[in-house]
C-alpha cells in the first residue's frame, strides 16, 4: 500500500484502558475524515493504541492535535459525573447565597444556556428552592437574570446570547470557569453585575507558551472572529453528559476543528447516544493468538484496503503485506506453528506441501529476524534505520490460489 502508515499513540495514560480510549477516538467527529485508515488496539503486558492508514496533509495535523491531547490533554481530564456535579451545584448555590441576599435572591428569575445549562439549572433550581416561577422568562427588563451554565471556556455562547436578552442586570453562573474570563465579561459586559463559579479553571497557556502568549492570544481571536471574551488553555473538562467544544487549527485545510473526544460512549451521555456502530467497526483489536509464534512486543497490525500493515514501535518502520505474505501472517497467528499454518494454507493454495512448508519456515524466519514475530522467546534483533517496506521480500508459491 503506497503511503501506508502505522502511528503509535504513546503516552503514559494510554495504557490505562487503550481500547476505551479509542472508542472515544472513534467518537470523535474529526476521526470521520480519516478517509483510509483504523485504530489498532493491543492489550497485554504493554497496551499499544496505534492508527493506520494512508494519511494526507490535513490528516497529519489531526495526528499532530491528537498526540497533544494524548500527552498533554489527557493526563490532565477532569470527568464530571452526576455526583460530582451535584456536590458542585450546591457549591453554586452557596456562592449564590453569599454573594447575594434573600431579598435580591427572591426576584431573580433563571434561565439556562443549551444545553449542558439545563442539567445544571435542574440541580440548582432544587438546591435553592426555586419556585417554578423563577425559571419563567422574566415579567420585565428591569428583572435580574441569572444565566446558568455547566462551563465557559470562553465565554462564546454567553456574548451570542446576551444582544437577544433584554434584562438591565444579568448574573452569569456557569458551574466552571476561568477566573479571567469572568473579569473579563465583566469589563466588558456593563449589563452583568456579577460572575460566579463552582469551581475555578486555572489557565496554563502563560506557562506553557511564555513569551508567545499575547501572539497565540492574538491568533486565536483572529481565526475565531473575536467571538468571545478571553482565551486561554484550561485541563480539560469531560462531563457525564458532554465534553465540551474546543477546537484547533488545522492549517491544511485552512480551518478550525474540533478536536478529539477523551471519553468513550459510555462515560458520556451525548456520545453514548450519537456512537455509530460504523466507527466502532473501524476499532481493530489484535488479539494474542495460541503461540508459541506471536506478534512480538510492540507490534501492531491492521487490514486496510485489502492490505495488511505492521507497524514496530521500536524501529518507527511500518511494513505492507499483501497476497501470500498477508495469508501466511494469519495463518501463524491464528494457528501459532509453522506446521499449524502450513496446513492451513495448504487448503488455499495449489502448491506442494514440501514447497510451502519451506516457504512458510523461511518467511517465518525473516519475520522472527526483523524482530516483527516472536516464537516463545525474546524478539530478534530488528534492522536498523527506519522506513517503510513493501514486504517484497514475501514468499511467493509457485501454485496459484484455489
Amino acid at each position: 500500500m503506497e503511503g501506508g502508515r502505522v502511528v503509535f499513540l504513546d503516552a503514559p495514560a494510554v495504557s490505562r484502558d487503550p481500547l476505551a480510549l479509542a472508542r472515544a477516538l472513534a467518537s470523535s467527529p474529526v476521526w470521520a475524515k480519516f478517509a483510509r485508515a483504523a485504530l489498532v488496539v493491543r492489550g497485554g503486558a504493554t497496551p499499544r493504541l496505534a492508527i493506520a492508514g494512508v494519511f494526507d496533509a490535513a490528516d497529519a495535523a489531526r495526528l499532530r492535535n491528537l498526540h497533544k491531547r494524548l500527552q498533554h490533554d489527557l493526563p490532565r481530564l477532569r470527568h464530571v459525573s452526576y455526583e460530582q456535579a451535584q456536590a458542585d451545584c450546591l457549591t453554586l448555590a452557596r456562592a449564590l447565597q453569599d454573594r447575594f441576599d434573600a431579598a435580591a435572591r427572591d426576584r431573580f428569575h433563571y434561565m439556562a444556556i443549551p444545553r449542558g445549562g439545563h442539567i445544571v439549572l435542574g440541580m440548582l433550581a432544587y438546591a435553592l428552592d426555586l419556585r417554578a416561577a423563577q425559571l419563567a422568562p422574566p415579567p420585565s427588563p428591569d428583572t435580574p437574570l441569572v444565566v446558568v451554565d455547566d462551563c465557559a471556556l470562553s465565554g462564546a455562547r454567553l456574548k451570542g446570547l446576551l444582544p437577544g436578552l433584554a434584562g438591565e442586570a444579568l448574573v452569569f453562573a456557569p458551574l466552571y470557569s476561568p477566573a479571567g474570563l469572568r473579569r473579563a465579561i465583566i469589563a466588558q459586559e456593563p449589563r452583568v453585575i456579577d460572575c460566579l463559579s463552582a469551581q475555578d479553571l486555572e489557565d496554563d497557556a502563560p506557562a506553557q507558551l511564555g513569551e508567545k502568549h499575547a501572539a497565540w492570544q492574538a491568533f486565536e481571536r483572529k481565526i475565531r472572529g473575536d467571538i468571545g471574551y478571553w482565551y486561554g488553555r484550561c485541563a480539560p473538562l469531560g462531563f457525564a453528559w458532554n465534553e465540551p467544544d474546543s477546537g484547533f487549527w488545522n492549517p491544511a485545510v485552512e480551518a478550525r476543528e474540533k478536536e478529539w473526544n477523551l471519553l468513550p460512549p459510555e462515560a458520556c451521555l451525548k456520545t453514548q447516544i450519537g456512537w455509530d456502530a460504523g466507527a466502532g467497526a473501524r476499532i481493530q483489536v489484535n488479539a494474542d493468538g495460541p503461540g508459541p509464534i506471536q506478534a512480538a512486543e510492540g507490534v501492531v497490525y491492521a487490514e486496510i484496503d485489502g492490505t495488511l500493515l505492521i507497524g514496530d514501535a521500536a524501529t518507527g518502520q511500518t511494513h505492507a503485506l499483501d497476497g501470500v505474505g498477508a495469508d501466511i501472517w494469519r495463518a501463524l497467528l491464528a494457528t501459532g506453528t509453522t506446521e499449524a499454518a502450513r496446513a492451513r494454507l495448504g487448503a488455499d493454495y495449489d502448491v506442494d506441501e514440501a514447497t510451502l512448508t519451506r516457504e512458510v519456515a523461511a518467511f517465518t524466519e525473516t519475520l522472527v529476524t526483523a524482530g516483527l514475530l516472536m516464537q516463545g522467546r525474546a524478539r530478534g534483533t530488528p534492522p536498523s534505520g527506519a522506513g517503510t517496506s513493501r514486504g517484497s521480500g514475501s514468499p511467493r508459491p509457485s501454485g496459484q490460489r484455489s
